[in-house]
């Protein structure tokens, strides 16, 4: 899947099986929603210009994807840190909670660097 879990976090753990299946439900517009939210690019990046010694100035977040933990349960918002393609998740007690935060997070504003 080309993610990264950062400790704490496991493949099988419950709560990464329900982020799986909602993003795997989501459609186009939504998936694309999601990679803005996650590291602020319009499409997944295929490679690190930096790593192609390309400008430093041209520097996209990395790829793959990185998932980390956040505290709290249920009344938490996912995080993100887009400078790194990190999304920081909380252990949604339900596939159906993951959906509703999943689409909180993404659809709460088109660009979250537009002041």
């Amino acid at each position: 899947l080309h993610t990264i879990y950062q400790v704490g976090i496991s493949q099988s753990d419950k709560h990464i099986e329900y982020f799986w299946n909602v993003v795997e439900s989501l459609s186009q517009e939504d998936l694309r929603k999601l990679i803005k939210f996650a590291c602020n690019q319009e499409r997944i990046p295929f490679s690190c210009p930096c790593q192609e010694n390309g400008p430093e100035a041209s520097h996209v977040p990395p790829y793959p994807m990185k998932i980390a933990p956040a505290e709290g349960r249920d009344d938490r918002l996912i995080r993100s840190e887009t400078c790194m393609f990190m999304i920081k998740l909380p252990q949604y007690s339900s596939e159906s909670v993951m959906r509703e935060r999943i689409l909180q997070a993404i659809n709460c504003r088109d660009d979250p660097l537009s002041g």
